[in-house]
């Protein structure tokens, strides 16, 4: 990707913990660093195709000189926001903010906290239980799936009750999808899913066998993964109802469905 880079952009704000700060306010520096998928002005040499500085100067300015909260850090979060608002071409932005003022004893130079935010892309997940309390343990892993930080927009479908598919010999499975905003990196997310799945003791003694919870990624924006540990879109997510019938309640993928008599519907609670 492309960089631009704002540096050390200054501007009064009143973002601290105690009344003084919020009252008489001190100065704070902004640097950004922009990334863009090939810049497009590189080539034509127009202003239509680049970053609008002045533009982001000017968000930037909004946020810090209206801000009254406690933290830089929530600062930095919020200038971040703006940002990738304010101009759909920068994929990701490193925001740091610099606060030499801050209200501490010591010698320093500065105080400071850097955060790197992407765009956010809608994430589709199925979830699906066999064993135990099959509808609590859908709950639960949607409940740890909603608080993770950086989800937005959490949706979620109904739960339908399905036939297992490969192994034969085992319980019946209630199946749903969850979707929403992140900008969790892909396997970042897997790595925290794995999680969710071993608190709520799943385990993975026998392919396609009984257990508490099964997460899978089906979707995550656009983006095609073919790694050993994550494959993206999810294989043969378009041949499986149970992925197919509640997906249709969270987004239109445009895709042919099998035969809906399969599933039958669960609904409860939604």
């Amino acid at each position: 990707m492309d960089k631009i880079t704002l540096s050390k952009m200054c501007f009064e704000g009143h973002t601290g913990c105690l009344d003084f700060e919020k009252k008489d306010g001190q100065n704070f520096y902004v640097s950004l660093e922009l990334f863009v998928d090939r810049i497009k002005g590189c080539y034509s040499d127009e202003l239509s195709d680049t970053v609008d500085y002045s533009q982001i100067y000017e968000v930037t300015k909004e946020v810090v000189t209206s801000d009254s909260g406690n933290l830089i850090e929530h600062l930095a979060q919020r200038i971040a926001d703006a940002v990738l608002k304010a101009d759909g071409s920068i994929e990701k932005v490193i925001v740091n903010v610099s606060k030499p003022d801050a209200p501490i004893d010591g010698v320093f130079e500065t105080m400071e906290v850097t955060i790197e935010r992407s765009r956010k892309e809608f994430v589709i997940l199925s979830l699906g239980s066999n064993l135990g309390d099959r509808e609590d343990n859908i709950s639960k892993a949607e409940e740890a799936l909603r608080n993770l930080p950086g989800i937005e927009d959490f949706r979620v479908a109904s739960i339908y009750e399905t036939e297992p598919v490969g192994l034969e010999e085992q319980p019946y499975f209630l199946n749903t999808c969850v979707g929403f905003y992140t900008d969790i990196d892909p396997f970042e997310l897997l790595d925290k899913i794995h999680v969710i799945e071993s608190n709520l003791l799943r385990t993975r003694e026998i392919h396609w066998g009984p257990r508490t919870i099964d997460i899978d990624i089906i979707f995550y924006g656009d983006k095609v993964i073919m790694k050993p540990e994550l494959t993206v879109p999810h294989p043969r997510w378009n041949l499986r109802s149970f992925v197919t019938v509640p997906l249709r309640e969270l987004k239109d993928v445009g895709q042919e469905h099998p035969d809906d008599k399969e599933v039958s519907l669960y609904r409860e609670r939604r």
